[in-house]
């Protein structure tokens, strides 16, 4: 049975171990990138294609060495996690991480994943004050920029479904809790009326006291939800 076969269940499921592949130039040292070449681009064909979700880690960046010594050394990371958006949506947060090199040339991988309830299925919910963060502009388009060679109905809930992912790893390593963010905005907003009378007012502090008017208002509104 192909791997491919399971994209088509409406379930969700994790792959990992060691898939003898990286995905990009920085997931190895040593060596030249010509030799993963090949297999990168087939590795990253069949991600996209099946709507996974690489997990990340912690610790080192690479899962395997070679143990060799000088210039014949090599490191890269073979071993991943990779899930589907239905497994991704069951979790509150979730990490991987490299354990030790101390009984293989691989390293362990521990995955510890948590939820607030087992049988609740968390409802993605965007924010309008987001707008006003550029991160969340940039995940969106890394998202709908990523390369797909899916049909145009695969490509599209590929997209979706990224873009939930980017931004609710983003919300959740960035972003302050509400009261935090609008204390911070006022003392920003205080700040830059402060120079109001002075020489060093601009039309560029008037535009930047715009922006942080309405950041204000729409955490403000959010806040009260």
């Amino acid at each position: 049975m192909e791997l491919e076969i399971f994209s088509s269940f409406d379930l969700p499921w994790i792959l990992l171990g060691d898939f003898n592949a990286i995905l990009t130039n920085e997931e190895h040292r040593g060596g030249r990138f010509d030799y993963y070449n090949p297999k990168s681009k087939l590795f990253n064909e069949f991600i996209n294609v099946n709507h996974l979700f690489d997990l990340g880690y912690i610790g080192s960046p690479f899962t395997w060495c070679n143990n060799q010594l000088g210039l014949a050394r090599r490191w890269a990371r073979l071993d991943r996690f990779l899930a589907n958006n239905d497994w991704v949506s069951k979790f509150d947060s979730y990490f991987n991480k490299h354990l030790p090199r101390t009984a293989s040339d691989h390293s362990p991988l521990l995955l510890t994943a948590t939820s607030g309830s087992q049988h609740k299925h968390r409802v993605f919910r965007f924010d309008n004050y987001w707008f006003e963060y550029n991160a969340c502009h940039m995940n969106v388009s890394r998202a709908w920029t990523s390369l797909t060679t899916a049909n145009p109905m695969q490509a599209v809930s590929h997209f979706i479904s990224k873009t939930k992912f980017y931004l609710n790893k983003w919300r959740t390593k960035e972003l302050t809790p509400l009261d935090e963010q609008i204390s911070k905005v006022e003392e920003d907003i205080l700040q830059l009326e402060a120079l109001e009378s002075s020489l060093e007012y601009s039309d560029l502090v008037s535009l930047a006291l715009r922006g942080l008017y309405n950041k204000h208002v729409a955490l403000l509104r959010q806040n009260t939800l």
